[in-house]
């Protein structure tokens, strides 16, 4: 017998399917709770929060974090001798460069070191200018992001604004510029000076800060510019906060600075500083962004750092050995100046990314 089917179902046959059309409809961004103060427990009120289970699996992680840890501390007590780290760096090494002249070299980390702390005074003090000004009113919105990954706005101010690993990072590459710097003036005031010539506790922090700072500044960029910023913009989730002057300068102008002082410079990295590197890390995750600021806010700055991901520890697996490999390039790039094309291989490298524009707007709806 012949089929028949009505001119409706036809129609009908001839529509996509339902999860077709939900795909086509462009992700709209949910309004973000808040703001709220740092520190308000704005999750009491909050029935979502209070019913679901937040800390399952935080305690394995930071067991795993924690023998990390532990691993690190082992090398560092095998490279030592009789628990007394073992200082082979000079002070003269702070004076010599391949590329520029030892003045040079003493201005660009003088230069360094003023812009990464007049930065970091000038996060305060623009805050203390807005909220005189305006009171709360003035205070600048930073959202985050809770286990679901839903966005919470929180006011921004103060010591609040160095919470992120970036302002961390940031902080340790001024110290680094700023031990350098002296060095670099008491071997230009003395260059014959035979003390100059014995290795110093001073310039071997200054060498262990650099490799530190180096490969943080490089993953901090890299984080930045391929995982949080494409990850936010895919769920529909503000990236201003990555766009203000303050975050471009320290998402990009770190790396600069590194990659400059690599180049211009030459201090070595010691292999065996890495532990140094992962135990800054751990501290960071452990001591600050799993625990206290957490307790604190309820929500994440780094989403994939989520404990309650089924894969959490593989991803903690991968950070480490990410900035491993981060730190063993760090120290690659010093070896590379000397090579014919090896700066501007690692200058076009560097700038290749950065990021200083916003991603183009969703279908549908602007940024």
């Amino acid at each position: 017998a012949e089929s028949t089917v009505s001119p409706a179902g036809r129609a009908e046959s001839l529509q996509p399917p339902a999860a077709t059309l939900t795909a086509r409809v462009p992700r709209m961004c949910k309004p973000a709770r808040g703001p709220f103060a740092y520190g308000e427990p704005w999750w009491l009120d909050d029935p979502i929060e209070m019913s679901a289970d937040r800390f399952r699996g935080r305690r394995r992680q930071l067991c795993f974090l924690l023998g990390v840890a532990a691993s690190c501390a082992g090398v560092v007590a095998y490279t030592s001798h009789a628990g007394v780290l073992v200082w082979s760096i000079t002070p003269a090494t702070f004076g010599q460069s391949s590329f520029v002249l030892l003045p040079a070299l003493v201005v660009y980390r003088i230069a360094c070191a003023a812009f990464i702390f007049g930065l970091c005074a000038s996060k305060l003090v623009s805050d203390y200018v807005l909220q005189r000004g305006a009171g709360a009113a003035g205070a600048r919105l930073n959202h985050f992001e809770t286990l679901d990954r839903t966005e919470v706005a929180f006011l921004d101010h103060g010591v609040w604004r160095f919470q992120g690993l970036t302002s961390w990072g940031w902080v340790l590459l001024g110290c680094y510029f700023l031990v350098a710097a002296t060095l670099s003036l008491r071997v230009a005031a003395a260059p014959e000076a035979a003390q100059h010539e014995e290795p110093d506790g001073a310039a071997c922090v200054a060498s262990l800060l650099l490799g530190v700072s180096s490969a943080y500044a490089i993953l901090i960029t890299l984080t930045v510019t391929f995982v949080l910023i494409p990850s936010k913009h895919r769920k529909g989730l503000s990236t201003e906060g990555f766009f203000t002057p303050f975050a471009l300068s320290q998402h990009n102008a770190n790396l600069a600075m590194v990659v400059g002082e690599l180049l211009c410079g030459a201090v070595p990295i010691d292999p065996w500083h890495l532990p140094f590197a992962l135990g800054f890390g751990i501290v960071y995750l452990c001591g600050w962004h799993q625990t206290v600021r957490y307790n604190r806010t309820r929500t994440l700055m780094y989403h994939f750092l989520n404990w309650q991901h089924p894969r959490s520890l593989l991803i903690c697996s991968l950070l480490m050995l990410t900035l491993a490999a981060f730190f063993a390039f760090a120290a690659l790039v010093g070896q590379l100046r000397l090579r014919p094309g090896g700066a501007p291989m690692v200058l076009c490298a560097a700038l290749a990314v950065m990021r200083w524009r916003r991603p183009p707007p969703l279908a549908g709806k602007g940024e």
